[in-house]
């Protein structure tokens, strides 16, 4: 750091890093370049800062004004780094990485973790062998629990109860399906949560045999194992490292998609303990859930079938009185969050004909009549609403919800907000932007999904073509990027690398003509996220007046152009003036060198056999597309509704969290009388 030239009498040679702090002190920081993301004023070398928010942006020169009469700082430790707007990922679900993250993760994927450090991928039973052994010799003590997450069986290789108890006789272990919703337990672990045969009786998505509890089924083990998932050394550890995820990737401001879902007490004392603290760069800006706001208000806790229509009237009344309870970095929205039609991983969104090629059908999350009484309450309400979607005939749902909504009561500039866009048509895009609607899509869809859905599912055609996103620009939306964590890492950089390159895992470019280009992949993790949250005017370019909010880069962007998104590093963050650089820079998850990478392809046909007391992992394995295509099968044949009556999941992770509070049988929101497991 060094202070201005010719300093004037009210500037400082050496401020001190408690000056820096004080009310008023202009600090400009220098960058080798700054990309502000606004059209009027494309580049930059230096911000000039005060307290909070920016004051001028050009270069040194032009501070020249600001500098007289003021204490200066010039900060120069940016000057050979790039600076950009803070990064938005406008949806994630800060609860579920708070559930999942401090369990052992050994995944087909690698995935980063608090510090930086790499869970390497499993993609062969003896590699998922390997690391399973690993971490349980390294956890010494027996009596406790060991949850590990991102079983695959088709990858894995087969580990139910018989082989877990094999392995570990003495201890409760408890496998996590990488679809979250599907769990498989030891002995140990069913004893200790006390399933008894009497208990599950004939349930239909349970295999006590085999250790297996899957979409309602797993109601049983969630509902005995949350409180301990819910201790503060639990969850307030693994909300701190989802937020330091966050950071890694470059992330000031994040949406919580889906507040309230489990209680709003409790996740207000989780984020006040974990995020509204000293040093934490981040906000987090929440969006209720209606539905689970409108069936808390009466009592409710488990979120019906689709059918079911809630109060939403009463839900208004909550969510008003929540949006009353801020702090510096926990905001709320004016917003609310509704859903249309499954989820994507699980092929359960409703598709138009022609459907799917082996005849299944997509299920409702909410019934088209529910949702467009949940459109209709909030729209006249004022309200943004955020609505999940991903097929193409639950497009036409909330197209035709919306459209009732604008000719009863126009609204200019509602922000009406499209969120996950699995699969929609070109016609669909124009009637969107026609209503005023907008899309925050997935795009890591594209890179994990098209391969597989090409052969099952969707067939070639649709599967190259899901989140159309160049068809939406082109039609004058604004569109903007989001992980859904963990459907796909916090890593917005990687999300932009998907939506410009739409490379799949095989290496395929599908559908080209639907890449966005580097522009416009970095407006949709700045400028259109900040829109997408109705936050434009706060953040999301480097703008006189706005938040001083900036992620720093060691590379620059448009120097490595769309296909080099994913290998820009991330070296730190400003946070409304104040730096904070990460210990290592770092890049994408998929920029890992593959020397620290399992392979990503097994050779055809090639068979495995692994003994170990006993256990026998003996099966074929497949190139990494039939993998795909096998749990896909395996997917398409389990998640179909439940007879009886029963909710049913579909892998989503929204899904997933508004059952939690209702398939543990109690209220978040009071005090907790479970015991402890």
């Amino acid at each position: 750091m060094t202070s201005s030239p010719n300093p004037t009498p009210h500037q400082t040679q050496g401020l001190t890093a408690d000056a820096i702090t004080r009310s008023g002190v202009l600090r400009i920081f220098i960058a080798r370049q700054i990309l502000t993301m606004d059209e009027s004023l494309p580049t930059a070398t230096a911000v000039g800062v005060i307290d909070d928010r920016i004051v001028a942006v050009g270069d040194l020169a032009s501070m020249a004004p600001w500098r007289e009469g003021r204490d200066v700082l010039v900060d120069e430790r940016l000057k050979d780094m790039v600076l950009m707007p803070g990064f938005i990922d406008n949806h994630v679900h800060p609860f579920l990485g708070a559930l999942l993250t401090p369990m052992e993760i050994i995944a087909p994927e690698a995935w980063r973790m608090e510090g930086g450090r790499m869970a390497p991928a499993a993609n062969t039973p003896e590699r998922y062998l390997e690391l399973l052994t690993a971490r349980l010799a390294a956890r010494t003590d027996k009596t406790d629990w060991f949850i590990s997450f991102g079983y695959q069986p088709s990858e894995h290789g087969r580990w139910t109860r018989a082989e877990l108890d094999l392995l570990c006789p003495d201890r409760p272990v408890i496998l996590w399906q990488r679809s979250f919703h599907e769990t498989y337990l030891n002995s140990a672990a069913i004893d200790k949560l006390g399933l008894t045969p009497e208990l599950i009786g004939n349930h239909p998505q349970v295999n006590l045999a085999e250790g297996h509890f899957f979409e309602t089924g797993n109601k049983l083990v969630m509902g005995r194992l949350m409180p301990y998932l819910l201790r503060p050394e639990w969850y307030h550890r693994g909300l701190n490292v989802t937020a330091e995820l966050m950071q890694q990737g470059g992330i000031t401001t994040a949406g919580d998609m889906l507040f309230g879902a489990m209680g709003a007490e409790y996740e207000f004392a989780a984020l006040d303990a974990c995020i509204e603290k000293p040093q934490r760069p981040l906000r987090i800006i929440n969006i209720a859930d209606a539905r689970s706001a409108a069936n808390q208000a009466i009592g409710k806790q488990v979120m019906g079938v689709p059918t079911d229509c809630p109060p939403f009237a009463k839900g208004l009344v909550a969510i008003e009185a929540l949006r009353t309870r801020e702090s510096r970095r926990v905001k709320f929205s004016k917003a609310v969050k509704l859903f249309a039609d499954g989820a994507m991983f699980s092929q359960l969104m409703m598709m138009n004909p022609p459907g799917y090629i082996d005849g299944h059908h997509g299920e409702w999350l909410m019934s088209p009549e529910v949702l467009a009484k949940g459109v209709d309450v909030f729209w006249d309400a004022g309200y943004q609403i955020h609505v999940h979607v991903n097929g193409d005939a639950g497009m036409d749902s909330v197209l035709t919800a919306l459209a009732a909504a604008q000719e009863r009561k126009p609204r200019f500039d509602p922000r009406f907000m499209m969120h996950h866009v699995g699969f929609h048509t070109n016609a669909q895009s124009r009637r969107m932007a026609a209503l005023g609607a907008h899309a925050s899509v997935n795009a890591y869809y594209i890179h994990a999904l098209a391969d597989g859905y090409g052969r099952l599912g969707l067939g070639q055609e649709r599967a190259d073509q899901i989140v159309r996103a160049g068809s939406m620009v082109r039609n004058g939306m604004r569109v903007s990027l989001h992980s859904d964590f963990m459907m796909a890492p916090m890593e917005p950089l990687l999300l932009a690398w998907c939506a410009a390159t739409r490379m799949t895992k095989s290496g395929r470019t599908v559908s080209p003509q639907e890449c966005l280009s580097l522009d416009q992949a970095l407006r949709g993790i700045t400028i259109d996220a900040a829109f997408a949250l109705n936050l434009d005017h706060e953040i999301g370019s480097i703008v006189a007046g706005k938040k001083a909010d900036f992620t720093v880069l060691l590379d620059d962007p448009q120097a490595l152009g769309a296909q080099g998104l994913k290998d820009v590093r991330v070296a730190g963050t400003v946070f409304e003036g104040e730096l904070h650089m990460l210990s290592t820079p770092m890049a994408s998850s998929l920029s890992v060198p593959l020397t620290d990478r399992s392979a990503h392809v097994t050779p055809l046909s090639r068979t495995h056999s692994l003994q170990l007391t006993g256990i026998d992992l003996t099966g074929p394995m497949l190139a990494q597309d039939d993998l795909v295509a096998n749990a896909l099968t395996v997917s398409a044949n389990r998640y179909r509704p439940v007879a009886g009556g029963c909710c049913t999941t579909d892998g989503d992770p929204c899904v997933f969290l508004r059952q939690l509070g209702g398939w543990w049988g109690g209220s978040l929101n009071g005090p907790q009388s479970k015991t402890f497991i």
